[in-house]
């Protein structure tokens, strides 16, 4: 089916024409663009490069000093510069490390990741094969390094030099000049290397556009689309096809069979996107791309390197250079409020699961604060903003599925989510940073009272699911199911505190976490599957579940799930997911973990929702730590609740009424009852190395 069909608002030829169509720039009534306001940018040369750039002078240099920074002066580099020598009262002239260096740091780190990777991927099919079984696990207990057991089994890889940071280009990249039109004659054109088949690309574009696009918005669809068309490098380029192809093949789902392997071709377009990756390379689409990627590797349970791309693409915002060209500003705009949701809201679930230890820049993977990302300014609601909630978002799923359509409510749901995240973001600073002072009830009942304000203010197209003629959309049940695990996450640790009056809680949390389950369940499940869920709702399926499971075991009556229906619904929707995502296999140990420690008894029929493979697989700590990138993914509760102010129960009981929260008598079954095991560990997963379990 052909990009047309899918996304009539995006032009009238198909994305993946070989050549420049009729240069008359298109438009329609369902487009969230106005195409015909884009810059004429499909003549040869002038299509690839970004901007022209004036002629910089030999004396001045890049890495200006801090003043002649803040005087936006050219700077010539010396130390002390001309400029601040020649001034009398200034500051002592200073040069910051450039930031291409710690890019470069990044990218040696994202390489030294890859090769670790293929090195443990060696010793556990090794170990699988029960291939020398006793002698590894020998060699692992004496602390031998991978390389060396690498060595010792003969399959030891070679490796470039880690200091080769810069990666050459490919020569058959999609932007080269043999492939311009040239003289009038229209030269085949490729983005890609990875396939020249027009359907696999149309089909992969629709996965994404669908079901990741809505979700985590990283560039203007609208743009995008019509650069590919024009075979123009201002908002489209080989790295960024490559990465949203590599990531909508975890979307695939073979319907009738078909001839393309699409999981090598994930391989391949990841390939495609790593060979060409560069330290140096500071365009706008180079940022996308590496946020991107870095969905691909958390779908791939590789969160280690996922952190490294979301890092670089973090800081190299900053050093994006602003363009005169046509809807540079909507682009810019929807890229960092992107990457800015990923920093705060991506796996596991909310910078809420903040830890005090860490110091990687990718807050959820090490669970910090996140670092802060200046705002483009949202105060002006544009005529496109009003378009692009019209545009249609499309249910597409299969190569040749008859696909409904509705209003995709794009700009809206990215404008509440993007004020949710400030919320979290705040929240996590109050919780989780070292500059802070100690917190209190007041503090905590405050960020509650903006949670339930943001619920309350939401658009009914959003909000009023229930009532809501039209079938709610995945992306819009996706924000009010982070709201909800937002909600209890913050109160979470109140549960077992000491001294604390929890039925003050208890109910808020029952039924937020309630909620969050139902929306699951009952919308988004029985209308999507999880087949197409974002890994953010897989850990939102976790935290959920985990809470239900240890504090409202019995449950309640009234339809809502207890504590075995939470878990068994977990391992379920879990199922779901796995054929596209791994990630999803080692979540499912750890919510079988959950249910050990909450004495839980598991479904008999637990073999029949893993699939063979992943029944029979043992999941060490390393499985858990590329998962996660920790060994749990629960709340550091103990840290938590060392932040709490002496007087924070007492306070919470003279303060808690004023906003809602009422003590009464615990109408839940099994809430307050706690084992000695779930006591000694304070609700925390204590995930073994099964290597050295003996």
């Amino acid at each position: 089916m052909s990009f047309r069909k899918i996304r009539p608002s995006f032009g009238g030829s198909s994305a993946s024409t070989s050549h420049t169509s009729n240069p008359s720039q298109p438009t329609s009534e369902n487009t969230g663009l106005d195409l015909s306001r884009t810059h004429d940018d499909n003549t040869g040369d002038s299509s690839i490069s970004s901007s022209k750039r004036r002629r910089v002078p030999d004396s001045v240099t890049r890495n200006a000093c801090v003043n002649c920074k803040k005087a936006r002066a050219k700077c010539d580099g010396r130390k002390p510069c001309k400029r601040c020598a020649s001034r009398v009262e200034t500051s002592e002239c200073v040069y910051k490390v450039h930031i291409k260096h710690a890019k470069e740091d990044l990218v040696k780190q994202i390489k030294e990741l890859e090769r670790k990777d293929s090195l443990s991927e060696q010793i556990l099919q090794a170990l699988s094969t029960d291939e020398k079984l006793p002698e590894i696990l020998e060699r692992l207990k004496n602390g031998e390094t991978y390389e060396s057991i690498g060595d010792w089994l003969g399959r030891s890889t070679h490796f470039d030099d880690p200091e080769s940071y810069s990666p050459e280009v490919s020569q058959n990249s999609g932007l080269q000049p043999p492939d311009l039109e040239m003289g009038g004659i229209a030269a085949p054109f490729r983005w890609t290397t990875v396939t020249s088949d027009s359907a696999i690309l149309d089909h992969l574009f629709q996965l994404y556009f669908a079901w990741v696009h809505p979700v985590h918005t990283l560039f203007s669809e609208g743009h995008f689309v019509n650069s590919y068309k024009r075979q123009s490098g201002t908002y489209c380029s080989s790295i960024l096809v490559n990465a949203i192809c590599a990531m909508a093949c975890h979307l695939h789902t073979a319907a009738d069979g078909g001839p393309a392997d699409f999981e090598q071709l994930g391989e391949d377009f990841t390939d495609a996107v790593r060979i060409n990756l560069d330290a140096e390379d500071f365009s706008i689409t180079a940022v996308q791309s590496l946020a991107v990627m870095f969905l691909v590797d958390c779908a791939r349970a590789q969160s280690l390197r996922a952190s490294a791309y979301l890092g670089l693409a973090v800081s190299s915002l900053g050093n994006v250079a602003y363009e005169e060209t046509e809807g540079f500003i909507e682009v810019w705009r929807d890229t960092i409020h992107g990457v800015q949701n990923l920093n705060v809201s991506v796996h596991p679930l909310l910078a809420l699961l903040g830890h005090t230890n860490g110091c990687s820049e990718w807050a959820l993977a090490t669970c910090q604060v996140p670092a802060v990302i200046s705002y483009v300014p949202d105060e002006w609601i544009t005529e496109i903003d009003l378009k692009l909630d019209d545009a249609k978002w499309y249910f597409y799923r299969y190569i040749n599925d008859q696909c409904p359509a509705w209003p995709g409510l794009l700009a809206t749901s990215n404008r509440e989510k993007s004020k949710l995240m400030e919320i979290v973001q705040d929240v996590a600073t109050m919780m989780y940073s070292q500059q802070s002072s100690v917190v209190s009830a007041q503090q905590v009942l405050q960020q509650y009272s903006r949670f339930i304000s943001w619920r309350e203010d939401l658009p009914k197209v959003l909000g009023d699911v229930e009532n809501n003629t039209s079938q709610a959309l995945p992306h819009v049940l996706s924000l009010l199911i982070l709201y909800s695990n937002a909600v209890v996450q913050l109160l979470r640790p109140l549960l077992d505190l000491g001294g604390f009056p929890t039925s003050m809680v208890e109910e808020v949390i029952w039924n937020h976490a309630q909620q969050g389950l139902y929306l699951f369940d009952e919308h988004y499940r029985t209308q999507y599957t999880c087949r197409y869920q974002p890994v953010l709702q897989m850990f939102a399926v976790l935290h959920l579940t985990d809470v239900i499971a240890r504090f409202f075991p019995g449950g309640k009556e009234g339809g809502s799930k207890d504590g075995p229906e939470a878990i068994h619904f977990g391992m379920d929707a879990l199922m779901e997911s796995l054929p596209g995502f791994q990630v999803a296999g080692p979540l499912q140990e750890m919510l079988k973990q959950t249910a050990s420690e909450c004495s839980i008894r598991l479904s008999p029929d637990l073999d029949e929702i893993m699939s063979p493979r992943q029944s029979q697989r043992i999941y060490r700590m390393d499985d858990i730590i590329d998962a996660c990138s920790r060994p749990r993914y629960v709340q550091p509760i103990k840290d938590i609740q060392a932040r709490y102010a002496p007087n924070f129960s007492a306070g919470w009981a003279t303060e808690g009424p004023s906003f809602g929260f009422v003590e009464s008598i615990s109408f839940f079954s099994g809430s307050n009852v706690q084992s000695g095991e779930e006591k000694g560990t304070q609700g925390l997963m204590q995930i073994h190395n099964l290597l050295n379990s003996n």
